[in-house]
Parts: structure tokens; C-alpha cells; sequence
């Protein structure tokens, strides 16, 4: 295969979901990078019964070389088929899919890790369905983990065009952000991105931007001292053992101006909204979700299951296509670092 070609791994997602639709929508847009071989590992009565659903004439073919590909075949939807015992409803979800769930995840790491592939993109799962089905994680992030024989604690990164940023904590009620804020998780976070930003995206002097927690971060302690306590301290600490720049903290109500964008390379926020919302406001349909700190690149579109609109053929695949694509520019940065 040439060089520049790169087996991108596309998990199920949940079966219910609008997964299998972006999927299949996804691979069949002139958006994606020529040179990516998207491969997904799904059921295929579940692509065949969704390829009707959107009167979809793409045809599929099933991948036996699992290390090689050599069996891949261009214009075509080239799946590595897993088992689904149970009959799917889109848009009702089931704890009866949590096994698929999780096998399409497993069968994608493994896969990667003894392959030529090389990257992962997970299509959404919903955590509610998988917490009762026994799934003991937060959800993708520290599942990847789990799989990754790296022992770092991983980082999400959000990015879009011009703009990535990093929650520093992330599915938490507010009134608990402030216990999770700390030194040592700050710094962790500084390391991750600086490390991946060279690495990934082929940035060799990052340039990072911490907001602060309260209004005007903090207002030398006026609005709130963990500013003056935690994360002035711990940029301090960082700036010593970071050849990078560092900036910090940046009140978040003037981090993401249009001129502001322009001084950082990534934002590192200290909870979900803060570093969703620009994302999101920038450009609701193009987001991509990054694990960092893992063994293996994996990116996912920044959206959930949706499954209000499973089934209807409605669905929007662009995060899905910008999640597939930087996937391949991220692992032709890592082959060229």
C-alpha cells in the first residue's frame, strides 16, 4: 500500500444510533482525503438494513486480511464483520447492544495495534445505556484507556477549524468543578498537549493558553482564589520545565476572540462548557473529539447518538468526515515526527 494511503478503523458506534447512517454517509462523500481506507467493523445485516433505510446503493465488501488489507476495495464500503444477535430499532435503545458496543471498540484497538492501520475513529455510544448494561467507565475516553498499554491518564482535546481546546474536567456537576482543579491535573494536561501538538500536529513550538475558573479569572482573588491558589502556581510550575509558551490564566469571556485565537495553539479550559461552547459556536457540524495519551491515534465526531433523528435519514456526517480526515492528517504527522 502506498505510503501516503492510511487504513483509518471505524467502530459501530451504538446500533440504535445515527452511527451506521454517518457511516455509510461518510464513505460515500467526495469530502474525505483520497488517500484514506476507511474500514469498519460493524454487522453487516445492521449496514445492509441502514443502506435501505437511506437508499444507499453503495456495495460492501468484507475485509479477511486483517493485518495487510490486502483484500480492500476501492469504491466500496469494506467492513471486518462482527456479530449482532439482536433485532435493531433505530431510535430505541437497548442494553442488549452493549456487547456489540464494546466488541467493535476491542476489535478496533486490537486490530490497530497488530496491523498496518493506523487510526481509530469511534463512532457515539451512549453512556446511560452502557452504565446498565455494567460498563464500569466514564465512557470512550478512559475505555481507550483501559486498552492502551500507555500508562498516562488521557486528555480529550476539541478541535475545529482554528481552535482546539482541552477540558480539564469534563462530565462533572459545576458544584464539584473547583475540588477537581488541581495542581498536578493542570500540569498533566500541559504536558499531554505540548507533547501532542508536536507530535500530532506537527506544531514544534506549541503554544498554550490556560483560562481561569472564575470571572475575570478571579480578579486577583476579588471573584474567587483558585486562580491564586491553583492555576497561577501550577503555570508557573509548568513554564519551568516546558519549552513552550505558556500563557495563563486568560479570563474565558476574552480567550476566544477572533484576534485571541490567534496567539495559542490550544486552550486549556477548566470544564466542559468552557471548552465546548466556542467549538460548537465556530462550527457545529465540522467538531472532532481527540483522545490524547494514548498508544494509538483516535479521533470521534463531537456529537452524541442522537436518537431522536436515528432512522430518519436526516443525520449530518460532517463531524464524522472532519473526525475520519484528521485521523490520517494526525497519523501522517506522527509518521513524519
Amino acid at each position: 500500500m502506498n505510503s501516503l494511503k492510511k487504513v483509518i478503523l471505524i467502530s459501530a458506534g451504538d446500533p440504535a444510533s445515527i452511527s451506521s447512517e454517518i457511516t455509510i454517509k461518510a464513505i460515500e462523500n467526495s469530502k474525505i482525503i483520497k488517500n484514506i481506507r476507511p474500514i469498519v467493523i460493524s454487522s453487516l445485516n445492521l449496514i445492509e438494513d441502514c443502506k435501505k433505510n437511506i437508499n444507499s446503493n453503495i456495495k460492501l465488501n468484507e475485509i479477511k486480511d486483517k493485518v495487510n488489507f490486502s483484500d480492500y476495495k476501492e469504491n466500496n464500503l469494506n467492513i471486518i464483520p462482527i456479530n449482532l444477535f439482536e433485532e435493531i430499532f433505530f431510535g430505541k435503545p437497548n442494553t442488549k447492544y452493549a456487547s456489540f458496543i464494546k466488541k467493535s471498540i476491542v476489535d478496533c484497538v486490537r486490530i490497530k495495534m497488530n496491523s498496518i492501520a493506523s487510526a481509530i475513529v469511534t463512532n457515539p455510544i451512549n453512556k446511560e445505556i452502557m452504565y446498565q448494561s455494567g460498563f464500569n467507565f466514564q465512557g470512550h475516553t478512559d475505555f481507550l484507556a483501559s486498552l492502551s498499554q500507555y500508562k498516562k491518564i488521557p486528555v480529550m482535546m476539541l478541535v475545529t477549524n482554528g481552535l482546539k481546546t482541552i477540558p480539564l474536567t469534563i462530565h462533572v456537576p459545576i458544584k464539584n468543578i473547583s475540588k477537581l482543579i488541581t495542581k498536578s491535573r493542570i500540569e498533566h494536561s500541559i504536558n499531554i498537549a505540548k507533547e501532542s501538538l508536536i507530535s500530532l500536529f506537527n506544531i514544534s513550538k506549541p503554544r498554550i493558553l490556560v483560562t481561569g475558573l472564575n470571572p475575570h479569572a478571579g480578579e486577583n482573588g476579588d471573584i474567587g482564589n483558585e486562580e491564586k491558589k491553583i492555576i497561577i502556581p501550577a503555570i508557573n510550575k509548568a513554564k519551568k520545565k516546558n519549552d513552550c509558551f505558556l500563557e495563563g490564566p486568560v479570563s474565558a469571556d476574552t480567550a476566544f476572540s477572533s484576534k485571541k485565537r490567534k496567539d495559542y495553539d490550544v486552550a486549556i479550559c477548566m470544564y466542559h462548557d468552557q471548552a465546548l461552547i466556542p467549538i460548537k459556536t465556530l462550527d457545529f457540524f465540522n467538531g472532532v473529539n481527540v483522545t490524547l495519551g494514548l498508544d494509538f491515534i483516535r479521533t470521534s465526531p463531537d456529537h452524541g447518538t442522537a436518537f431522536d433523528i436515528a432512522g430518519k435519514n436526516i443525520a449530518n456526517p460532517d463531524s464524522l468526515i472532519a473526525a475520519i480526515n484528521l485521523a490520517y492528517q494526525m497519523s501522517i504527522n506522527k509518521q513524519d515526527g
